[in-house]
């Protein structure tokens, strides 16, 4: 999943930055002291961290999201090692003849035989029942010795256990032996990371893991807001299509494939890199006592501006991280249609009583490091979207010159529109909303 040659996009984040990239690179270059840091603040998919890195300057990389921080850790080739490329491949190339699945697969084995018979003969109906009888995490049907321990193990981790992906997300966001092929993966992963200990190799692994997931994943945009659900009475409907071609990938050839793609990208990329990444809120006492030790030349922020809560799109691939029993939201008595994990990270910048404060800091911090400040910003025209801003565009900005009055404010405006998260039905048509970055220039 590349964006173009020079940048690697392993996963489909929303609000990438992909068409907005040449901008940013070229005002940061224009600000950016070579005897600092940039600091990009909220990394995502690391696409702006890679454009930094590539052109020159020393990147500190964070997200809240862990599995962000292994993505920018793999693609800044952080911690890379002379010998890292060749475990790498030597890891693929090893497991390339063995059967990818868990140690015990006695609950899912008579599963995985009949999925396979109803994707062949193209069986909507079939499949539905199918997926709807499969023990999982969350349902009241069909409780197994699986389901029963981890529901006395949640919050523990689940190498070596009862399948986690297979137990919570088999038959909606991936196939049957997708999930246990995911899971096997996950676990083999792990057990390379404990014999050889090379970090990078780790993240680089659990990136192209994470790039698999968004590959075959059963969803609307290759997100993981909620799964697209079988219409048994159409097997016309894109939808359905759809369906039956994520299910058809093949786990293991898509990571080997997503593996050596990403090795490709960065092998000739500087390493071992002067730059960092890093998993925190940056809001928080401990990620700015790491920035007071360094010198920052830039800070670039493109913090959620919406009630749309990016924890929810990106919950499969930061339980994968960690891979640990989660439990389930319940909503109304009932489990989520999106599987979500009951602790899901809230951005403050996604509250109306919060977010004003959360740029507080913002602008604090940039006095306090004395450095430059590029944010990226949409809005909407017509004052009404389908997902309302927390915070105004007036209201940013009569915070900025109540915090950093001297510095010099500019506003560098793109000719495409800011894409919106929603339902079709809550999409609103006419709308302008025009992405822009403010550059907080030092006076």
């Amino acid at each position: 999943m590349t964006s173009n040659t020079t940048y690697y996009r392993p996963i489909q984040y929303l609000g990438s930055k992909t068409r907005a990239i040449s901008s940013i690179v070229s005002e940061c270059k224009r600000l950016y002291n070579p005897n600092g840091y940039i600091v990009d603040l909220f990394s995502g998919s690391s696409i702006v961290s890679q454009a930094f890195y590539k052109n020159g300057m020393r990147v500190i990389s964070n997200d809240v999201l862990a599995f962000c921080s292994d993505i920018a850790t793999c693609m800044l080739n952080q911690h890379r090692g002379e010998k890292s490329i060749q475990n790498v491949l030597k890891f693929i190339d090893f497991n390339n003849n063995l059967e990818l699945f868990p140690t015990d697969i006695s609950v899912f084995k008579s599963y995985i035989g009949l999925e396979e018979k109803l994707l062949s003969s193209k069986n909507l109906l079939g499949l539905k029942e199918l997926y709807s009888e499969l023990p999982q995490v969350g349902k009241d049907c069909n409780i197994n010795v699986n389901i029963e321990y981890i529901k006395n193990h949640i919050g523990c981790y689940a190498f070596q256990k009862s399948p986690l992906i297979a137990n919570y997300y088999a038959g909606t966001y991936f196939g049957i032996k997708q999930s246990l092929n995911i899971d096997a993966l996950r676990m083999l992963i792990e057990e390379e990371w404990a014999s050889k200990g090379d970090l990078w190799e780790y993240s680089l692994l659990l990136t192209a893991l994470y790039n698999t997931c968004s590959i075959i994943v059963n969803s609307a945009g290759k997100h993981f807001a909620q799964p697209i659900i079988i219409d048994a009475d159409n097997i016309s409907k894109i939808t359905n299509r759809r369906m039956f071609e994520n299910r058809c990938y093949d786990v293991k050839k898509i990571f080997q494939e997503c593996v050596i793609n990403i090795c490709s990208v960065i092998k000739d990329n500087k390493y071992p890199s002067e730059c960092i990444s890093l998993n925190m809120d940056v809001c928080s006492s401990e990620f700015n006592q790491i920035l007071l030790d360094k010198k920052i030349s830039i800070l670039y922020a493109d913090p959620p501006y919406t009630a749309q809560q990016y924890s929810r799109f990106y919950h499969i691939p930061e339980v994968l991280h960690f891979y640990m029993y989660p439990k389930l939201q319940i909503f109304r008595g009932k489990i989520t249609q999106g599987i979500y994990p009951d602790n899901k990270y809230k951005s403050p910048f996604c509250s109306k009583s919060k977010a004003q404060k959360a740029f507080l800091r913002l602008f604090e911090m940039t006095e306090k490091y004395d450095s430059h400040l590029i944010l990226s910003y949409s809005e909407s025209k017509n004052k009404r979207t389908g997902n309302e801003r927390m915070i105004s565009l007036d209201e940013l900005l009569q915070l900025a010159k109540k915090i950093i009055p001297q510095y010099n404010i500019k506003q560098i405006n793109f000719d495409f529109d800011y894409k919106q998260f929603n339902r079709k039905d809550k999409v609103v048509g006419e709308k302008e909303d025009k992405e822009f970055l403010i550059i907080f220039e030092k006076a």
